[in-house]
C-alpha cells in the first residue's frame, strides 16, 4: 500500500512537547504541551505557556556531536539527581497504596482529591483512643512564657532556627487569649518553654515546674505514633525535645528522640522541598516561608546523625530527599551548622577510615574565631573525633594535621570556659575539654603535652559552675589519666637513667681525677704540688684497662 501523505506515527518513538509550560521550567519537570498540563493539573498549579516560545537556533550554525563525544555541563549533574530522586518519588508513590487514592483523585477530580489519611488501611473497629493532656497555661503565667520564650530565642534559635519567631509570639498571645483550648503549637510552646527555663543562665532563675512542663510535652508527643496526620509543628516539637534530652538525658533517650523526630519528618513529607510535587504537600503548616521545613528538616538530620555516631548507633535514613539546603539570608547561624553536617558526612561508616578523606575533612573544617561559642564548640569536636579516626588509619599524623587538631583543642577551651561563665549548659561545655585531655594525652608529643594544665583548668572551671556528679566524674576520671601518664613517663625515665648509671660511674672518676688535677695547679696554672707523691698517687683512670686501645699490649 503507498503511504499517505500524512506522515505515519513511528512506534516506539517518543513524543517530545514544542514548548513546556512556565511551571514546568522553573521546576525542571518534563511536561506534555497540553493546556493545562498533567504536572500541573496533578499537583494543582497555575499552568501557563510563554506567548513567545524561544526559538531553535538555525540548522546552519549547528554542529552535531555525537552522543559519545557530548560533554556534560555543570548544570546536568543536579539536573540528573533531581531526575533520579523524582523517579524514585514515584516508585514509592507507586508501591504506597495509602497514597494510590490520592494520586488516581488528582487524576480525576484535581480539586477534591482525597488525602493520604491511610483509607480502607483496615476495618477501624476501634476509634482513636482518647487522652487527657495537662493544660500548658496551668503550669506557667503568659509572662512566664514570654520570659522563657526570650531567652530560647537569643540562645537556642540562634543556631538551631527550626521556627518562625513571629509565629512563635503569635501562638504566645493566642493561647492565653483562649487558656482552656489545647492545639498542637501546645507541644511547641511546651519545648520552647522547657529550653527556655534550662538556659535562664546567672540572670534569672529555672522555672519550678520546669518537669511538668516537660512532663506535659511528652506526653502529647507520645500520641504522635497513633494520629493520622502529623504536621510539621510535632517535628518540630520532636527535635526540641531532642536538644532537651541531649543537654539532660542519658545517650539512649537523646538518641531515640532524634530518631522518633526523623520518623515525623517523613511522615509530614518534610525531606521533599516544599517546591516539588509531593503527595504530602496537604499536611505542611509553613505559612509559606520555604526555609522553615528546609531549616527544620536538615537540623533534624544533623543532629540525628551527630548522636548516631556519638552514641555508636545507626541513623535513620529516609528515602527520596529532594529539600533543599536553607539559604544564607537569615539572621541565625543554622545554615553554618549544616555546613558542619555536610563535612562530617565523610565520617560515615559507609567511607571506612580511609586516611586521605579523613585529613581532607580536616583541612574544610575551618575553625573561626566569630560566632557563637556553642557551635564552635561542634566545630572543635567533629575535629576531635577525625583525630579519632586518623588515629586508626593513618600510624603517622602529619605534623601540619597535629597542629591544626590542637589549634582547634584550645579554641574548644576557650569557648567551652565562656559558655560555663555564662550558665550556658550545651552538652559539649563538658564534653570537650574532656576529650581535648584524653586527645592531648593520646597524641603524647612535647607540642601536645605543654597544653594539657590549660586543658585540665578548663574543665576544672566547668565544674565550679556546674556542681554535678557528672562533671566531677568526668574531673576525676581525667585527673586519672593525666597521674598515669605521668607515671609512665616517670618509668621510661628511670629505664634511661638505668641505662647510663654504668657509664655514668666512670664519667664520674675522671671528673674527679680532673678536679684533684686542677686543684694541684697554683694561680698561674704551673703545678704545686710534691712530684714524689703526684707520681705516687694511685689514680684509676690512669690504671684502668679500658683506655688501653685494643690490640695494644699493656704498660
Amino acid at each position: 500500500m503507498p503511504p499517505s501523505s500524512a506522515a505515519p506515527s513511528v512506534l516506539g518513538t517518543r513524543q517530545r512537547a514544542k514548548h513546556a509550560c512556565e511551571t514546568c521550567k522553573q521546576r525542571k519537570r518534563k511536561c506534555d504541551g497540553k493546556q493545562p498540563c498533567g504536572f500541573c493539573v496533578r499537583y494543582e498549579y497555575d499552568c501557563s505557556f510563554d506567548s513567545q516560545p524561544r526559538k531553535r537556533p538555525a540548522t546552519g550554525h549547528t554542529r552535531h556531536v555525537p552522543r559519545r563525544e557530548t560533554i556534560r555541563s555543570t548544570e546536568e549533574l543536579p539536573r540528573q539527581l533531581s531526575n533520579e530522586i523524582e523517579i524514585s518519588q514515584q516508585r514509592m508513590e507507586a508501591t504506597s497504596g495509602t497514597a494510590f487514592p490520592h494520586v488516581l483523585g488528582l487524576k480525576l477530580n484535581p480539586r477534591n482529591a482525597p488525602g493520604v489519611y491511610g483509607i480502607s488501611w483496615n476495618l477501624g473497629l476501634r476509634d482513636e483512643p482518647t487522652r487527657s493532656f495537662t493544660n500548658l497555661t496551668t503550669l506557667l503565667t503568659h509572662a512566664e512564657m514570654d520570659h522563657y520564650a526570650l531567652i530560647y530565642l537569643d540562645h537556642i534559635h540562634s543556631i538551631y532556627a527550626i521556627l518562625s519567631k513571629d509565629r512563635l509570639l503569635e501562638e504566645i498571645a493566642l493561647r492565653w487569649q483562649n487558656p482552656d483550648i489545647i492545639g498542637s503549637y501546645d507541644t511547641v510552646l511546651c519545648g520552647v518553654a522547657a529550653l527556655g527555663s534550662l538556659f535562664s543562665g546567672p540572670e534569672s532563675q529555672p522555672h519550678p515546674r520546669e518537669a511538668e512542663i516537660v512532663q506535659c510535652a511528652k506526653a502529647m508527643l507520645e500520641a504522635t505514633s497513633v494520629i493520622k496526620r502529623p504536621s510539621l509543628h510535632h517535628a518540630t516539637a520532636w527535635v526540641l525535645r531532642t536538644l532537651y534530652l541531649r543537654t539532660t538525658n542519658s545517650p539512649h533517650a537523646s538518641w531515640m528522640a532524634s530518631c522518633t523526630a526523623m520518623h515525623i519528618i517523613e511522615a509530614t513529607g518534610a525531606h521533599q522541598d516544599p517546591q516539588s510535587g509531593s503527595v504530602y504537600f496537604g499536611t505542611r503548616d509553613t505559612d509559606g516561608d520555604c526555609d522553615i521545613p528546609r531549616r527544620l528538616f536538615w537540623v533534624t538530620v544533623t543532629l540525628n546523625a551527630w548522636i548516631s555516631n556519638e552514641y555508636g548507633r545507626s541513623r535513620v535514613s529516609i528515602r527520596g530527599v529532594s529539600c533543599k539546603k536553607p539559604s544564607h539570608g537569615d539572621d541565625s547561624w543554622t545554615a553554618d551548622l549544616i555546613s558542619v553536617y555536610e563535612i562530617s558526612q565523610q565520617l560515615d561508616q559507609e567511607h571506612g577510615n580511609d586516611s586521605a578523606i579523613l585529613l581532607d575533612c580536616l583541612s574544610r573544617l575551618e575553625i573561626p574565631v566569630y560566632g557563637p561559642a556553642a557551635l564552635q564548640l561542634s566545630r572543635v569536636n567533629l575535629v576531635l573525633t577525625i583525630y579519632r579516626r586518623l588515629r586508626i588509619s593513618c600510624p603517622i599524623i602529619p605534623k601540619d594535621a597535629q597542629a591544626r587538631i590542637i589549634d582547634a583543642a584550645i579554641v574548644g577551651l576557650d569557648s567551652a570556659v565562656e559558655l560555663a561563665e555564662e550558665r550556658g549548659p550545651w552538652w559539649h561545655v563538658a564534653n570537650v575539654p574532656f576529650q581535648v585531655v584524653c586527645t592531648l594525652l593520646a597524641m603524647d608529643s612535647r607540642e601536645s603535652l605543654m597544653h594539657i594544665p590549660q586543658a585540665m583548668r578548663s574543665l576544672r572551671k566547668v565544674s565550679q559552675q556546674f556542681h554535678t556528679a557528672s562533671i566531677r566524674h568526668a574531673v576525676d576520671v581525667a585527673e586519672s589519666l593525666v597521674r598515669l601518664s605521668r607515671q609512665n613517663k616517670q618509668n621510661e625515665l628511670l629505664d634511661l637513667n638505668q641505662a647510663l648509671d654504668s657509664h655514668d660511674g666512670e664519667d664520674n672518676i675522671l671528673n674527679q681525677s680532673i678536679y684533684g688535677i686542677q686543684e694541684m695547679l697554683d694561680e698561674d696554672g704551673e703545678p704545686d704540688l710534691d712530684w714524689d707523691a703526684f707520681l705516687s698517687a694511685d689514680i684509676p683512670v690512669f690504671d684502668s684497662t679500658s683506655l688501653i686501645a685494643p690490640g695494644q699490649p699493656s704498660i
